[in-house]
């Protein structure tokens, strides 16, 4: 009996180690079954932007893109960022209630832990009170948490952090500004810059300017080991984001009052914390449980906690709200926004300072050159250019930043030099322009006047030299720079050409003239004074005029004689000399002269004889009566 006992113990326990029924042969049996890949543990962070090798731009993980796609309904991303070893991570782990081990990577070292930005793969569930908001559309909306690299570590480039600082501005529906301890002047202005980064970029992306289709998010300026006394964090955190009274118009006030202004467009409304140490040892906080941990500090983590959750609101892109697959799209379009531009750094601000500064001083070369009126001589010219540049160079070496190791000072000082050269090989050139112009416009009007002076009536040796003298005055005066000399010469020759052409009609006309007098002589003296002595004089030097040129046959000529040179000497003392000049006076002294002769005339032939008959007249009567007066007294 004790034996057939144990035999049916035994085969029940036999029974009770196979398999149950349809085991065997489940997985052919069941094909969609065998297919299904294990579940991803999405309980751990997942890094969703790396860094390049250089350090200098990112890389879009597509393991961290994934797990984001996969997170169902709207998303609000809480991005923390600030300075490195700050205790960012710890501080998001404490957000989630999770470990070191299991959270986001905590380091204790000298050197940055998180490197490029993580994502906390399970999404945090806001609570159903706050799921109510119609933004949402019955949906269950989901904080997501992400955990940035901290900035100012060594061995990066600066663009690197405006990267990660621009690309967590822009994603964040709620951005968390862990600080240490304050806020400084230089927390302001990075985050300022990363901001104007940020939408600047993603316009680019959208294609267009104006205001960012991205709704800027919520402001948390959460400031770590708040052990100062005196004002409240949130008084602190306002005060720093208020203007700075600038009665003078300082620009360097102006310049902070700006910063502050961008911040106040970004965030909806700016919020500070204060959080408490955890522990005076920081490098064992992972260690330590919560029983071990400050007592106010425990509060305030509780109470940042639920500000968190208070501050989640929508995120807004494109006016839609924004989902898994909207906030993965956002982080891959703005990554190859960020990485496809150069981003001002320090050393570029300085050398984009720099080149504005050469811009300046070659403006302010220009407008010493164009001071020096033009034309001018070249070695004026040369002068005030050597003068300018000196003082150009010495204005950019005075108000320049930086060395040439980091700013490029020296091709800088080339390109300065450059422009400088360039801009006085055009004032050379337009001084050369100017100078022909007017040594042209010189030379022209000294041609017309010896133009004027062969045509006159009454010509004049001394006055066509004269003139000429004076017309080489003016245009020694007016003719200045590069074009003097060759119009100079071109002067001369017109000078040499006219004069011949002058001596030559000369002659001819002082012939002619002297021919004409004599006709007139010899029909005034013989119709109309009837002086026949001097009738017949015009008529023996007229004919004398006539055939004395004629008797040169074997050359020379008759202007060439000792009387004829006399002659010319005479007509130029009375034509023209330093009392007067009869080209001027002529045609108003043959009228007065005619009108005078006609006058003398009827003096003469009229006026006269009546005034003398009248005369004579009266000195008759008087003795006629007086012959009278003797008659009757003899009588």
């Amino acid at each position: 009996m004790r034996n057939k006992l144990a035999w049916t113990w035994a085969t029940l326990v036999c029974l009770s180690c196979l398999p149950a029924p349809g085991a065997f042969g489940a997985r052919s049996l069941d094909p969609q079954r065998s297919e299904q890949k294990p579940a991803i543990n999405v309980r751990r962070p997942f890094a969703l932007v790396e860094p390049v090798e250089s350090h200098t731009k990112l890389s879009v993980s597509d393991e961290g893109l994934e797990a984001i796609r996969n997170i169902p309904g709207p998303v609000i991303p809480v991005v923390v960022i600030g300075p490195y070893r700050s205790g960012k991570s710890f501080l998001l782990n404490q957000l989630l209630g999770v470990g070191c081990t299991e959270g986001f990577g905590v380091g204790h070292t000298r050197s940055t832990q998180t490197k490029g930005v993580w994502v906390w793969g399970e999404p945090q569930k806001l609570p159903p009170s706050a799921n109510t908001l119609p933004e949402f559309a019955g949906q269950d909306a989901s904080i997501v948490y992400l955990d940035t690299e901290g900035f100012e570590s060594t061995g990066k480039a600066d663009a690197y952090d405006d990267r990660i600082f621009a690309l967590s501005t822009l994603i964040s529906a709620v951005l968390i500004y862990n600080l240490p301890e304050t806020v400084r002047e230089s927390d302001i202005q990075k985050l300022s810059f990363a901001v104007e980064l940020a939408e600047g970029f993603y316009a680019d992306v959208q294609g267009g300017g104006g205001s960012s289709p991205v709704e800027p998010g919520s402001m948390l300026w959460l400031i770590q080991r708040d052990f100062l006394e005196g004002k409240t964090v949130q008084s602190m955190v306002s005060e720093a984001l208020q203007p700075v009274p600038n009665p003078f118009q300082d620009q360097d006030i102006a310049q902070v009052n700006k910063i502050r202004q961008s911040l106040q467009l970004v965030a909806r409304n700016s919020t500070a914390f204060g959080l408490h140490q955890p522990h005076m040892e920081r490098t064992k906080l992972c260690e330590l449980g919560d029983d071990q941990l400050d007592k106010k500090y425990l509060e305030q983590r509780a109470q940042l906690h639920e500000l968190v959750q208070q501050l989640a609101k929508p995120k807004r892109v494109n006016g839609k709200v924004m989902t898994g697959p909207g906030l993965a799209e956002l982080v891959s379009q703005m990554v190859t926004a960020l990485n496809a531009r150069d981003i001002p750094t320090a050393g570029s601000i300085l050398e984009h300072f720099n080149k504005e500064l050469v811009y300046r001083v070659r403006d302010t070369y220009i407008t010493t050159l164009e001071s020096l009126a033009l034309p001018v001589t070249e070695a004026a010219l040369a002068a005030h250019h050597e003068a300018a540049s000196a003082a150009a160079r010495q204005q950019f070496q005075a108000e320049k930043f930086g060395n040439d190791l980091t700013t490029g000072l020296g091709s800088l000082q080339d390109m300065l030099q450059a422009s400088l050269d360039k801009e006085y090989v055009g004032r050379q050139t337009a001084n050369t322009l100017e100078s022909n112009r007017r040594c042209e416009k010189a030379e022209t009007d000294c041609e017309d006047t010896l133009e004027r002076e062969q045509l006159v009536k009454l010509p004049s040796t001394g006055r066509f030299e004269d003139r000429f003298t004076h017309c080489q005055a003016a245009f020694e005066g007016a003719c200045i720079g590069p074009a003097h000399t060759g119009q100079s010469e071109r002067l001369q020759k017109a000078w040499r050409r006219e004069h011949t052409r002058f001596k030559h009609d000369y002659n001819d006309k002082l012939y002619n003239g002297l021919v004409l007098l004599l006709l007139v002589d010899i029909l005034m003296f013989r119709f109309v004074i009837k002086f026949s002595i001097l009738e017949s004089l015009g008529w023996v030097v007229f004919l004398f005029l006539q055939v004395y040129p004629k008797l040169y046959l074997n050359g020379g000529s008759m202007y060439e004689a000792h009387w004829w040179v006399i002659l010319v000497r005479v007509w130029e003392i009375i034509v023209y000399n330093p009392v007067l000049d009869l080209e001027k006076w002529w045609q108003i002294l043959t009228p007065v002269a005619f009108v005078s002769f006609v006058a003398w005339k009827l003096w003469v032939k009229c006026i006269r004889p009546r005034w003398k008959r009248r005369q004579d007249k009266r000195l008759i009567l008087p003795t006629k009566q007086g012959d009278g007066d003797r008659r009757d007294l003899s009588v």
